[in-house]
């Protein structure tokens, strides 16, 4: 192997370590727009009778819970998804064929 080419090891190690960042990126985003669709949806989708008002809020002919509790949210993760996708997902080298695979079993080392 060639002091240029990296180590198969290695290129998995950063492999991992990137989709480790990219699933922890995920999640949060995942995890806060559910916390705020949730919030939005149960604090002004539902009223008690006693409290409704006799004309719901409307924006432009859509209940304004559903506008900002669903509608809006779900477009800024449309263009979060497109921006993640296209400049911080990463696409790493592939790994080389020939590059050799450390093994720790005995039997590759009998070889």
């Amino acid at each position: 192997m060639s002091d240029k080419t990296p180590d198969r090891d290695a290129i998995q190690a950063r492999h991992f370590a990137q989709c480790g960042r990219e699933a922890r990126f995920c999640a949060a985003v995942w995890i806060a727009a559910w916390v705020l669709c949730a919030a939005v949806t149960a604090r002004f989708g539902y009223l008690p009778p006693d409290r409704r008002p006799d004309e719901p809020w409307l924006v432009l002919g859509i209940p304004g819970w559903v506008l900002f509790g669903v509608i809006i949210p779900w477009l800024v993760l449309i263009c979060l998804t497109v921006w993640f996708a296209a400049v911080y997902l990463k696409e790493d080298e592939p790994i080389p064929d020939e590059a050799p695979v450390r093994s720790n079993s005995k039997e590759a080392s009998d070889d």
